[in-house]
C-alpha cells in the first residue's frame, strides 16, 4: 500500500523575508527556478548537476526532510541550490520580486481527496495569481501527478486563468523530468499526468 504522508501547509503561517539573491550566489546571473516541495530532492539535484548554469530554490514544509536534503547538496557540492523549510506558497509570495522566476516546479503534490480538502493543494485560483506575478513574461510551471482527480483539478484551475496557457508536448518531460514517484506510479498501475502551463505576456 502507498502511504504518503499529508503536511497542511495552511497550518505554517511564518512569513519569510524578500531574498538578496546575489547575497547568496555573487555572481547570480538572474536565472532562477523554484521547486515547491522537493522532497527527497531528487530532481532538485539532477536539476542543478545538470545545469549549473541555472539557480534554483527549493521549498519544502517539512523541516527534517529540508535538513537532510541541504546536508546533501552541500556534500555534493552543489553551488547554485537554496533551500528553504516553510510553506511553499508564502514563499512563493515573500521571497521573490516580481517578475524575476523562469520556471516554477510543481511534482505530484498531496492530492487532499476530500472536496472540504481541496483548498489545501498547492494548483488553486490564488497560487496561480501569486505565480503571475512572479514569472517572467513566458515563463512556466511544470506540473505532474500520477493522481488523475488531481490532475483534473489543477488542468480545470489552469484552463480558468486566462494569464495561462497549455504548452503541449514540452520537451522538459522527456529531456530532464526525474521523480522517485515513478516506481509507485508503475507499481500501483497509475497513468502519469503532467503538463507544462506558460504565463502569457
Amino acid at each position: 500500500m502507498r502511504v504518503r504522508t499529508h503536511t497542511n501547509p495552511f497550518n505554517y503561517h511564518e512569513r519569510q523575508e524578500r531574498i538578496d539573491f546575489k547575497s547568496i550566489w555573487p555572481e547570480f546571473n538572474g536565472i532562477l527556478d523554484y521547486e515547491i516541495g522537493f522532497g527527497r530532492g531528487i530532481f532538485l539535484r539532477n536539476w542543478a548537476e545538470k545545469y549549473p548554469d541555472r539557480n534554483i530554490v527549493g521549498a519544502e514544509i517539512r523541516k527534517s526532510v529540508t535538513d537532510i536534503l541541504k546536508e546533501r547538496a552541500e556534500k555534493a557540492g552543489l553551488k547554485n541550490t537554496h533551500l528553504i523549510h516553510g510553506n511553499g506558497e508564502i514563499i512563493l509570495e515573500d521571497c521573490f520580486d516580481d517578475e524575476s522566476l523562469d520556471t516554477i516546479f510543481v511534482f505530484h503534490p498531496d492530492p487532499w481527496f476530500k472536496k472540504r480538502h481541496h483548498k489545501r493543494r498547492v494548483v488553486r485560483p490564488k497560487f496561480l495569481e501569486i505565480a503571475e506575478k512572479k514569472l517572467k513574461p513566458e515563463g512556466v510551471i511544470h506540473v505532474s501527478t500520477d493522481v488523475t482527480p488531481l490532475w483534473e483539478g489543477m488542468k480545470e484551475t489552469f484552463d480558468a486563468d486566462p494569464k495561462f496557457e497549455l504548452v503541449p508536448d514540452h520537451s522538459f518531460w522527456s529531456e530532464d523530468y526525474t521523480s522517485h514517484w515513478h516506481e509507485f506510479g508503475q507499481r500501483d498501475g497509475r497513468d502519469l499526468n503532467i503538463g507544462t502551463f506558460r504565463k502569457l505576456s
